[in-house]
């Protein structure tokens, strides 16, 4: 090599090694944004069936979500506020009180802002509602939702509450086995764990909280506040928003094969079963097909909350809100007509 061609030489490597590092850069930077994790407020289950559908059917792209289990909407809100989760499917109530006590935490989406909670009665305890005068009901806890509920639909039918009694058990399948079991005699329950014992003959259910109270909302997809400025993990909710909605109109329109999907991750539970599940759930309309974020929702719980004694303020959903990823993904899918 002639001296002239060597500065030459050593100017492209020095360029070539400068590209190399650009580019090892920025797919180190690519791959932190395609990743996330997702924290839920309990084990697998019926909520976080719309992510792994999305999963499944390959919605979510080159985004990787990282799944979190914790115990309860406090730890899962917890470990948002901390940054040990970038997400989580979170309940309103939880939501709106932490946004009160001053977290900076925002709602982008829901794939299921309607619970789908069941007011069960054990065999031989009674038939309708106002059979529920004197009873024993299992709950999660004081001031706690399938506390709080059961008050109020009690209230709604002019039953005394003061004959009623509770009993803090924990969550859906504690509270069912209470039931069964003979400790209490009324439960709050999801329908995943309600409906093999509906089906066996065990416990009637005498309403759904959809039906008695259709406006009050259940969870919300929720992110810390600053992260809607950063380029890179505003793509990934961009992404993340997109998925959840076609996953849950995926859902709505493919129940068997859904139910299938939950088996994977629920092996216990049989697949025929998880169909009637599935079933269930589409007709009480619980999913966020266009995003789940109706102002309407944030506001009647919120009021509601507020006349519980849960919240002192009720927040306007622009402060609690952000429809930005929703906008842009029903731009791209258009609205969903329910059946």
């Amino acid at each position: 090599m002639s001296s002239d061609s060597r500065p030459r030489f050593r100017a492209a490597a020095i360029a070539l090694t400068a590209c190399v590092t650009a580019a090892l850069t920025l797919n180190a930077t690519s791959a932190i944004a395609a990743k996330i994790k997702f924290v839920f407020a309990g084990p697998p289950t019926t909520f976080s069936l719309p992510l792994y559908v999305a999963e499944k059917k390959g919605f979510l792209g080159d985004l990787d979500v990282e799944e979190v289990n914790v115990t309860g909407d406090s730890n899962a809100m917890r470990a948002l506020i901390s940054g040990n989760a970038d997400i989580g499917f979170i309940g309103m109530v939880n939501v709106l009180a932490s946004i009160q006590a001053g977290a900076k935490v925002t709602a982008i989406n829901s794939w299921q802002p309607i619970g789908d909670y069941s007011l069960v009665l054990a065999k031989g305890k009674g038939t309708s509602l106002t059979d529920l005068a004197g009873k024993t009901f299992a709950t999660s806890g004081p001031g706690a939702l399938p506390d709080q509920m059961v008050r109020l639909i009690l209230k709604k039918y002019n039953i005394d509450d003061s004959t009623a009694n509770f009993v803090q058990v924990g969550g859906h399948a504690a509270r069912l086995q209470a039931v069964l079991g003979g400790r209490a005699d009324a439960a709050l329950v999801n329908t995943v764990t309600s409906l093999r014992s509906v089906q066996d003959g065990k416990v009637t259910v005498l309403t759904k909280l959809s039906k008695e109270f259709p406006g009050l909302g259940y969870c919300w997809n929720v992110v810390r506040t600053d992260e809607l400025a950063d380029p890179e993990r505003s793509a990934a909710f961009q992404t993340l928003t997109e998925a959840s909605i076609r996953a849950v109109r995926y859902i709505t329109a493919n129940p068997d094969e859904a139910a299938e999907i939950m088996h994977e991750h629920v092996p216990e539970l049989d697949v025929e079963y998880l169909k009637g599940v599935m079933r269930d759930l589409n007709s009480e309309h619980v999913w966020g097909v266009d995003g789940g974020l109706d102002p309407k929702v944030e506001e009647f719980t919120a009021d509601l909350n507020v006349k519980l004694g849960n919240l002192t303020t009720t927040p306007a959903p622009k402060d609690v809100l952000d429809p930005r990823y929703v906008d842009v993904a029903l731009k791209k899918l258009g609205h969903y007509e329910q059946k």
